[in-house]
């Protein structure tokens, strides 16, 4: 980048939304039936980051006034020279055919793919190692499986789009997959303007910071009860990390593909949406969306045998606050950096979960989501100040996290202008320095071409079992029914 002049750069701080993630790499994988153009990928990737010149652009630190560590973007805005990378490209052939690791078409249950088919071993997972390498902020790894034998030749590609999730979050990753798939297919989409030259503000902050000091001056309280992101402390944050160790060594805690049947998947939301019409006379005016319907026959189905009722669960569902903040600054809906909290979903012990019918469950869930307000945002931030903050409740026995990025749809990103046929399966990583496995979590990926949507879990063998015999259950009930909820 010396090739360029200091005025041929645009540089803006990220926040302490972003600095949580700085040690985890996010991996995001398709299996594509078919073998895909990698040139064609190569052409489209340098269009979007030529256009879209923050994606071109290098992770830097520099100290402030009082010697602490600011992270920013640094983005070239002028020419920029030919051997300068905006992306990282790596194309591998493997081993193996695609029955090595799973069976075709994916069944209800499998272990996921390993993660070496979907990004290239030297891809930083640090903020450190981002920077003294002077890596590209997207890095993308292809993988073309051998030709199988036993399906008459077929072949399948592995794709995997590797980001820092200390830069990127899902909304971010997917607005990047939209327009690499506009890219592809030659199609026209609009770049987001160029920031100004020299170091600017970073828009989010200053909107927060704007929210945080007409909270102040209002005298406004913290919401009680509130478990975001939240300070654990040193003692705190080991008890966590014992806790992980002991579901991953003593209960069998393992990452699992669950898929939900579009049938299945029908048969339970309208159901649940039936009983909700019946219960209120037509009168509730929340909406209850599949990701609330989803998230709670989860948390019944986790607790419904196994742990004490009198056990504490927190929940902690990750969704995105740009909606709070967009009336006082339209351009964060397009920001594309962290910007999610978890939900204020209320403590609940194993009793109250199991007492609650799906529909009410469902229900309370939505009311929470609906509730996600500035003083939340505000509590989180204030937590996010230390360096033990994660997303939990210390007083609960347990705590689940949850991601819904169904709704931003990129598992349904499609790779077709390349050459494939269609998407098989679709998978997610939280990579780190030490190759940590958080547990208690569920993913919820989004939606293949025959509807299913896939789970991505990371749960004890005997909640994963649980999940596996309720969709089964599920499915024998909706048969009878005719799958249609009554």
């Amino acid at each position: 980048m010396d090739a360029l002049s200091p005025e041929a750069y645009a540089s803006f701080p990220l926040t302490l939304f972003d600095r949580l993630f700085e040690r985890t790499t996010f991996l995001t994988g398709w299996l594509v039936e078919g073998k895909i153009d990698t040139d064609a990928l190569e052409v489209a990737l340098a269009g979007v980051t030529k256009k879209w010149r923050v994606l071109a652009g290098r992770l830097q630190s520099i100290q402030d006034e009082n010697d602490v560590t600011q992270w920013r973007i640094k983005v070239p805005l002028g020419e920029i020279p030919d051997d300068y990378e905006t992306f990282a490209l790596t194309i591998s052939t493997g081993e193996h055919p695609l029955p090595h690791y799973v069976t075709s078409p994916i069944p209800l249950i499998s272990q996921a793919l390993p993660h070496a088919l979907f990004i290239h071993p030297s891809t930083p997972r640090q903020y450190t190692l981002w920077e003294s390498k002077s890596h590209p902020l997207t890095c993308w790894h292809v993988t073309h499986l051998p030709a199988d034998p036993s399906t008459g030749g077929k072949q399948h590609t592995c794709i995997g789009f590797a980001r820092s999730h200390g830069i990127f979050d899902g909304v971010g990753a997917a607005a990047i997959m939209r327009a690499l798939v506009s890219e592809m297919r030659g199609e026209d989409w609009t770049a987001p303007p160029l920031p100004k030259s020299g170091f600017s503000d970073n828009p989010l902050q200053r909107a927060l910071d704007a929210r945080i000091q007409a909270h102040e001056s209002q005298g406004s309280v913290k919401p009680e009860n509130y478990h975001g992101f939240v300070n654990l402390g040193v003692t705190g944050a080991v008890k966590q990390i014992g806790w992980h160790i002991r579901e991953r060594w003593w209960k069998g805690a393992d990452r699992r593909i669950l898929l939900l049947p579009k049938d299945v998947l029908l048969f339970l939301t309208n159901t649940v949406r039936s009983e909700i019409s019946r219960s209120s006379d037509g009168s509730s005016t929340i909406q209850v969306t599949t990701g609330d319907i989803l998230v709670a026959w989860v948390l019944k189905t986790m607790y419904s045998q196994g742990t004490s009722p009198k056990s504490v669960i927190q929940c902690s569902n990750l969704a995105s606050f740009r909606g709070l903040l967009a009336e006082d600054d339209p351009s964060i809906l397009q920001y594309i950096h962290n910007v999610f909290v978890p939900l204020p979903y209320p403590s609940m012990t194993v009793a109250q979960l199991k007492s609650y019918p799906l529909h009410e469950l469902s229900s309370i869930l939505a009311a929470s989501r609906n509730a996600l307000a500035i003083p939340h945002l505000i509590s989180s931030h204030d937590a996010l100040t230390s360096i033990t903050a994660f997303p939990a409740n210390p007083k609960a026995n347990e705590n689940v996290v949850v991601s819904n990025v169904s709704a931003s749809r990129i598992l349904e990103s499609d790779w077709s202008a390349i050459g494939a046929i269609r998407t098989v399966c679709g998978y997610r990583y939280q990579l780190t320095p030490n190759e940590a496995l958080m547990t208690n979590t569920v993913y919820i990926a989004g939606r293949l071409d025959d509807g299913s949507v896939v789970l991505d879990v990371s749960l004890s063998k005997e909640r994963i079992d649980l999940l596996v015999k309720e969709v089964l259950i599920l499915k024998a009930v909706g048969e009878q029914a005719g799958m249609e909820a009554v």
